[in-house]
């Protein structure tokens, strides 16, 4: 088990301050392209449209960093506690609700989408968090559309033990749940067709519908803090990568 003051430790002395790059990479089609590492295309589905490998500061015109209030108006989202460090992106959320989130500005109603993610044991009133939302990002509590596809939510679970998944779509709301140690590398990952959508946990199925969303969806990463909720405290979410293909009907 990873302890707090490790993750402390080594998170502060391996990051860098995220900051934006003025460069915007390759575009096609408008679209923003963003390179991608060799041996990642999928059988069905081919080479990403988008990749985030978190190698280097982020490009302003791929990403959407939270400047705002929290979760349901708790605390605030604050770029200062979002950071890249040895592949990684670490989001930090202190024990008074300082906290991160972001968003890609690519958007595509269906695909896959892929993060591999690790978390740290830490406050339960936070909820790591991987999700599509309706086009724009997740900055805002409400889904304009009623539309949201969580393939990660963490729900007062302070040692990461139990992962959840939440389709929200046509008003009704349906779930998954898996014990997973999530202190470990995990790679989560989500299908929405038109057929429905299904979810995968270390490429295993975990979750699957018949339903599905219709709207351009944004891929988000947050550390959403419900104080009261949960022991308190501080959390952290560490990112390898996120990986974005589209349909292959388009």
């Amino acid at each position: 088990m990873i302890t707090r003051m490790f993750v402390r430790t080594a998170a502060l002395a391996a990051v860098l301050t995220l900051a934006v790059s003025s460069a915007a990479f390759a575009r096609e089609n408008g679209t923003a392209v963003s390179p991608c590492p060799s041996g990642v295309a999928l059988e069905g589905w081919g080479e990403p449209a988008f990749c985030e490998e978190f190698e280097t500061v982020l490009d302003p015109a791929e990403w959407v960093l939270y400047d705002s209030p929290g979760h349901a108006g708790n605390g605030i989202r604050s770029p200062g506690q979002a950071f890249i460090g040895g592949g990684s992106l670490f989001l930090y959320g202190t024990a008074d609700g300082t906290t991160a989130g972001m968003a890609t500005r690519y958007s595509q109603p269906y695909g896959r989408w892929e993060a591999r993610i690790r978390l740290y044991p830490g406050a339960g009133s936070y909820h790591p968090v991987a999700l599509l939302w309706p086009d724009g990002g997740g900055g805002n509590v409400r889904s304009a559309t009623g539309e949201e596809i969580d393939y990660l939510e963490v729900i007062d679970d302070p040692e990461r033990q139990r992962a959840n998944f939440f389709l929200h779509v046509g008003g009704r709301q349906e779930q998954a749940h898996a014990n997973v140690d999530m202190t470990q590398w995990h790679t989560y990952a989500v299908e929405n067709t038109p057929d429905g959508v299904v979810g995968y946990l270390d490429g295993r199925e975990w979750f699957r519908s018949s339903q599905h969303t219709t709207s351009p969806m944004s891929a988000t990463l947050q550390l959403d803090w419900f104080p009261g909720e949960g022991t308190p405290g501080e959390a952290w979410m560490e990112v390898d990568y996120l990986r974005i293909y589209r349909s292959p009907a388009g």
